[in-house]
């Protein structure tokens, strides 16, 4: 199934017009007529498209693992080298906080990485405060994810 197949067929279960998708996108109904008939749409484009139509992207490997969702962390970027090592939260998965409240101003986060690293990211949200990574083992997160996730380290990522 083509990309231009996919957006046709998702706006039609939404009962959607083109037209209301072309103003969505920000382009003219011409616009948009000729991308689907010359399947031009980038990726970011299609995944805008079927938003508008209600529907998600995600990647599922063949044995039925979902892509884990990178950068999905709503708290500020840290990006800091540790021994060597660069870890970027915008670049790994965010496993779970310690944050109970919304306006915490101090807190820790567990990520990890696509090598499958897992760090944890500390957050001082004050001014002058200080937000910085420190790598952790596996056991260490799983006592992390233990703690502060609700679920039993069994069902850790």
């Amino acid at each position: 199934m083509k990309a231009s197949d996919m957006i046709r067929s998702a706006l039609v279960s939404a009962g959607k017009t083109q037209r209301e998708l072309a103003e969505f996108m920000g382009w003219s109904p011409q616009n948009l007529s000729g991308r689907l008939k010359n399947d031009t749409l980038t990726f970011d484009e299609l995944t805008k498209a079927l938003s508008m139509a209600g529907y998600t992207v995600k990647m599922v490997s063949t044995a039925g693992m979902e892509l884990p969702a990178l950068g999905n962390s709503s708290s500020p970027r840290v990006v800091q080298m540790v021994d060597g090592v660069t870890y970027d939260t915008s670049k790994a998965e965010s496993l779970c906080t310690s944050k109970a409240e919304h306006s915490e101003e101090f807190y820790m986060e567990l990520f990890k990485d696509p090598s499958g690293a897992y760090f944890l990211a500390y957050y001082q949200l004050w001014d002058g405060g200080d937000n910085h990574i420190s790598p952790v083992s596996k056991g260490a997160s799983k006592k992390f994810w233990a703690r502060y996730s609700g679920l039993p380290d069994s069902e850790m990522k």
